[in-house]
């Protein structure tokens, strides 16, 4: 009793001498509200945007293909082991899957298919349209059902009757057929074949390959796009399967390795190579649809988003931190008046969270209404994954997982934001606390030789902003080298576009005239200056093969060197801007039945003819066009600049040899037209031109050679405007943080350079010994910064062109960039430290 009356007379005593705690007590609501609202907006962005970081990354990883039971179904490869290569999987042939799907009993269904372009003509328009080449399997095994009509079974899939039917699309036909119920029943020509529309897919429903707009029986192949598609020795049809009820993948495996060998005994992939090891396995669908490449990026960006929401909830703690050592006098008078230290543990903990709380929800809300804007454009994380056979299933939605994950995110931020300061209760002294609230040099003074938890707090926000600046800093440079990169090519007023028309229409001994006629029809539109065709564009890739050089010795297929194939036109060097260095380019005597010439990039002659002129050697390729044997060999005429074909980060193979078009082709063709203006202006009329030679043939992915380019490092703009966005938040974080402590150490010991000023030290003696402390712990932050980026950033390799990921000179400038804003944020402080006046401060002393 005399204890506790001792107390409040200490108490009042205290509060009587300090008129100014008074004050304070009666402004901090206010100066709280202002705080709690900061907290709540800094952790609803936070929480928000890692929620969406993780939607994305639980889109493309994680969350199942939207097919019933998907855990259930993968796709079936061969696996091939070449001597001297690496060990690849390939696809099958139609062939090979037929024998498989008689001799498997680990699946309770197989379905092949192959998607591919066609031309949907009829109504005096033509559309290019996406379909799947389908078993009667397919719909069964991936649990489809149709909207209208019936979808395709097994009395569609005999190979010696074909059934001239087809499957709509549900987009196709609100689109084209603006939802008629009657079309049913309907006459469609695809490829210029006529078929008859037997249903219509549910909403949302676009096949494996996640692009199908109709669906046709894979035996009608020949007629439609390729004429040996059930007889070519070729591996392109790709294969999946539905485990049987009972059976584990590890088990269908073991099946599947006894027979893709069996197979490849009695159906050889490669009869030059019967020592091959060949087997076959199972992939999981979930797995299959993701490029490793993809997977590396998507962890990448999840963990800086992880360490921008760290280094938020640090920045929020130490104001939190700050406010409890504001409020070190109002808790020290409820100890005082008798509560307990765990009350006082709770009080303080149930004040900081309930605004974690309100962030976490604010962030929830950010994170439903920002996944359905925010997503990565098209072509940012491209699948790679057997030419694009099956979908990514990638589109970013706010599902259950990511209201689960954004639910646990918030609890977790709360409790982490909330903890630290309410551990100030245990170390709480009252009656230190009680006297002039309890300020004193020695416990508000920011030294080494005193670390506090504010301070080390700034030291990882040194250290995290030091991290993700310095891998902005690298991807942001890699984007800038990869821009300037020459790639050999003028892009300006260049037109581009597919023609993709049926092979079993156009086969390759009629290509050659087909592509004339094609390019006489462009060459006459107004505005256009000349006209070429190839297999591929810069950085969107091209058609590969293998080089075999007369009078050398003849290597193994396997052995032989790659080389980029190019089937062109005369004027394509002049379309696309690249410069002849030798000999001469083609012209319109370079036809077939003339002799046959090559012309080759500076990369090839350097490579293949190091030290003599290749004008006049001879060369052949591997593959099946008509250059694949010595008898019929070219000579090589001219010497071209090399130009970029794959993306940078590849590490592209400049060796290319181009070919004159009538000499071999294939009719489908990329199309590159020079215009004298604008190069979309002249799209009308050359869709007409080409009306004229196929009616029934469209154009597909009309762009300008620009966007082509632009789109080929649409993954790298992405992520260095991602990571950029990354760095500049954590230098505003870091920047605050840095402040907010330095401003509260400097408030705090105004008695303390009151004192010295008065004392007769000078101001700028006192702003050196502020930024001498205020500096410590960011300098020990960006060295610790610095070391974790030496061993972190090597993640980023495979996203990085032209530097590398220690680049000395990323790291020196980010290091500087860092130390100039954490010096601003202390020279503020710094400088108010100069202000106090020496009168004030010993008046209330």
């Amino acid at each position: 009793m005399q204890r506790s009356r001792r107390r409040r007379h200490q108490i009042k005593d205290a509060l009587t001498s300090d008129g100014m705690a008074l004050t304070a007590l009666t402004r901090l609501p206010l100066r709280s509200r202002l705080l709690s609202l900061t907290v709540v907006l800094t952790l609803g962005l936070g929480v928000g945007a890692l929620i969406i970081a993780f939607g994305v990354v639980n889109a493309a990883l994680f969350r199942q293909p939207p097919f019933p039971a998907a855990n259930d179904v993968a796709l079936l490869f061969i696996q091939r082991n070449p001597q001297g290569e690496q060990p690849r999987r390939e696809r099958w042939s139609f062939a090979r899957f037929e024998l498989l799907a008689q001799q498997q009993k680990s699946f309770a269904q197989l379905a092949s298919y192959s998607p591919g372009s066609v031309t949907l003509s009829g109504n005096g328009e033509a559309d290019l349209v996406q379909v799947e080449r389908v078993s009667g399997s397919y719909f069964p095994l991936l649990r489809a059902t149709a909207m209208r009509g019936r979808l395709l079974g097994t009395a569609d899939d005999d190979a010696t009757r074909p059934a001239p039917v087809v499957v709509l699309g549900h987009q196709l036909w609100v689109r084209r057929y603006a939802s008629d119920t009657g079309v049913i029943g309907r006459t469609i020509r695809l490829n210029g074949v006529p078929l008859t529309v037997i249903g219509v897919m549910r909403p949302g429903f676009t096949g494996l390959s996640g692009r199908a707009e109709l669906w046709v029986p894979r035996t009608l192949s020949p007629q439609i796009t390729y004429a040996e598609y059930l007889t070519t020795n070729q591996n392109f049809i790709s294969a999946v399967g539905r485990l049987r009820t009972g059976t584990s993948l590890e088990a269908a495996r073991g099946e599947l390795a006894v027979l893709g060998a069996a197979v490849n005994r009695a159906l050889p992939s490669d009869p030059d190579q019967p020592d091959e090891r060949v087997s076959a396995t199972a992939i999981p669908l979930n797995e299959a649809r993701i490029d490793p490449v993809v997977r590396r990026s998507l962890f990448i960006v999840l963990a800086a988003m992880a360490l921008l929401h760290l280094l938020a909830c640090a920045n929020v703690i130490n104001l939190l931190l700050g406010r409890e050592a504001q409020r070190k006098r109002e808790s020290s008078i409820r100890l005082a008046l008798g509560s307990s230290t765990p009350q006082l543990f709770r009080h303080l903990f149930a004040g900081n969270v309930v605004p974690g709380l309100a962030g976490g929800a604010l962030g929830l809300l950010l994170a439903r209404w920002g996944s359905a804007l925010i997503a990565p454009p098209a072509n940012t994380w491209a699948p790679r994954n057997f030419y694009g056979s099956l979908a990514a299933f990638d589109q970013p939605a706010f599902g259950t997982t990511e209201l689960a994950f954004g639910i646990a995110l918030a609890i977790a931020t709360a409790l982490l934001i909330a903890v630290p300061p309410a551990l100030l209760a245990f170390r709480l002294d009252v009656a230190n606390g009680l006297r002039a609230g309890g300020r004193s040099v020695a416990d508000n003074a920011l030294t080494l030789r005193r670390p506090s938890a504010r301070g080390l707090i700034v030291t990882v926000e040194a250290a995290l902003a030091m991290l993700l600046v310095v891998s902005a800093g690298l991807l942001i440079d890699s984007f800038q080298r990869m821009r300037q990169a020459e790639l050999g090519v003028t892009t300006t007023n260049v037109l581009t576009f597919w023609v993709i028309p049926s092979e079993a229409r156009v086969p390759p001994d009629k290509a050659p005239v087909f592509v004339s006629r094609l390019l006489e029809a462009v060459g006459r539109v107004p505005g256009v200056r000349s006209v070429t065709v190839d297999g591929g564009a810069p950085l969107a890739g091209s058609a590969t093969s293998t080089l075999f050089i007369a009078g050398r010795p003849v290597t193994h297929p396997s052995a032989a060197p790659p080389i980029r194939r190019h089937y062109v036109a005369p004027d394509h060097f002049t379309t696309l801007g690249i410069p002849l260095r030798r000999g001469r380019t083609f012209t319109a005597g370079d036809v077939a039945g003339a002799p046959r010439v090559a012309i080759i990039s500076e990369s090839a002659a350097r490579q293949f003819w190091p030290d003599q002129d290749p004008i006049g050697q001879r060369v052949w390729f591997g593959g099946g066009s008509s250059f694949s044997s010595p008898d019929s060999s070219a000579e090589i005429v001219g010497v071209v600049g090399d130009v970029v074909y794959a993306p940078l980060d590849l590490r592209p193979n400049f060796a290319s040899f181009y070919t004159p078009y009538p000499q071999f082709t294939y009719a489908s063709r990329m199309v590159f037209v020079k215009t004298s203006g604008d190069p979309l202006s002249i799209v009308r009329d050359v869709r007409t031109a080409i009306a004229s030679v196929d009616p029934e043939l469209a154009l597909q992915d009309v762009q300008p050679l620009s966007r082509v380019v632009s789109n080929s490092w649409a993954r790298h703009r992405f992520d260095a405007f991602l990571f950029g966005g990354f760095g500049t938040a954590a230098l505003i974080l870091a920047a605050s943080g840095i402040f907010a402590v330095l401003s509260y150490a400097v408030a705090s010991r105004s008695r303390e350079f009151g004192i010295r000023i008065a004392l007769g030290g000078s101001g700028r003696r006192v702003v050196w010994h502020v930024l001498r402390e205020g500096m410590a712990y960011p300098l020990i932050g960006l060295a610790t910064g610095a070391i974790i980026a030496l061993a972190v950033t090597r993640l980023l390799r495979s996203s990085l062109y032209g530097v590398t990921p220690h680049d000395p000179r990323v790291f020196m400038s980010t290091a500087a960039l860092l130390l100039v804003v954490a010096l601003i944020a202390c020279l503020i402080p710094a400088w108010r430290a100069t202000r106090a006046d020496p009168m004030e401060v010993l008046r209330a002393d």
